[in-house]
């Protein structure tokens, strides 16, 4: 399947524990082209004292980065983002441009621990709506809190949450249970999202060709290309280009 969105990846090099010099994004980048993949959002993390990476260096990054993927392909095109760990100011935070949203739009890819308790995520979720921004719930298969009710994530849904979540869980690479959890939530039509999460070449390597595969096999076309091209496509129509 070509024409896929990335939203979720850390291929920029040098500014959180992804990519960590641009020879290995060039080759991620590589990857992504080869899987099919011609739209990125690139989310380098944001965690209070642990990854506060400055703006001027992230950017540069990303200017870099774009000119690696400009000679790579003229048609594979990257946009900014950010994968920001929720705190209490989060909401401050992008509204000052402390930390950009995904592709200039209202969506903000929003990652908790994985042991956070469902009410600090739906009180974050919902001062995010109130700010007026949408929440992107990264990799939601991974809180322990929403595995174990799975009607949690359709009272984020309702609110107005979309859950993404990662290619490799959906593949199998977290084991049976968070496989199973995964599967039913698109079952379920739960899942807005599935990206690659990808970091590295080595355990963590771009894979959306594999899943999409296997999406198309399991659930049909329409699935496959509404998760990984139509919704992903949405962030990016009401947004602003950023390269």
């Amino acid at each position: 399947m070509l024409g896929l969105y990335d939203i979720h990846c850390h291929i920029l090099p040098g500014v959180d524990d992804g990519s960590h010099s641009m020879e290995e994004t060039r080759e991620l980048l590589r990857l992504e082209y080869e899987d099919g993949v011609r739209m990125i959002i690139v989310t380098p993390h944001y965690r209070v004292e642990m990854f506060e990476p400055e703006l001027a260096r992230i950017y540069q990054a990303f200017w870099d980065t774009c000119d690696e993927a400009a000679a790579l392909a003229p048609d594979l095109k990257l946009y900014m983002g950010c994968e920001f760990h929720a705190n209490m100011e989060m909401v401050e935070t992008l509204k000052s441009g402390g930390r950009p949203t995904m592709a200039g739009s209202r969506y903000v890819l929003t990652e908790f621990r994985e042991s956070s308790l469902f009410p600090y995520i739906k009180e974050r979720v919902t001062a995010l709506r109130t700010g007026g921004y949408r929440p992107v719930i990264a990799h939601a298969e991974r809180y322990e809190c929403m595995r174990n009710d799975f009607d949690r994530a359709e009272e984020l849904t309702q609110i107005g949450a979309r859950i993404q979540i990662n290619a490799g869980s959906l593949l199998g690479d977290m084991g049976r249970s968070v496989r199973q959890y995964c599967r039913e939530l698109i079952e379920e039509d739960l899942v807005w999202y599935v990206a690659s999460d990808a970091h590295n070449l080595k355990d963590r390597k771009p894979n959306l060709g594999k899943c999409a595969g296997w999406l198309e096999r399991k659930y049909g076309y329409a699935c496959a290309k509404r998760l990984l091209i139509d919704h992903p496509e949405e962030i990016i129509r009401t947004g602003v280009r950023t390269k």
